[in-house]
């Protein structure tokens, strides 16, 4: 797996995770199933690119340490 790609796939997984917890909470809260499917895909979709900021931006932190201790 490569660098670049990681911080994506991380990203994507997480969101997925994170959208279907949120669709299982509303739907347990009594909402009817397009409720539910456009709260889990308006998750996804502001927390996925949220995640893959935060993942990047922490890579480079963790990169420039690197630099800095080599």
């Amino acid at each position: 797996m490569t660098t670049q790609s990681y911080p994506l796939k991380r990203a994507i997984r997480n969101g997925l995770l994170m959208a279907v917890v949120v669709g299982g909470v509303t739907h347990f809260q009594g909402s009817e199933a397009p409720e539910v499917m456009t709260s889990m895909l308006f998750t996804f979709g502001i927390v996925t690119p949220a995640l893959w900021l935060s993942y990047r931006f922490t890579q480079k932190l963790l990169q420039r340490q690197r630099h800095k201790s080599d």
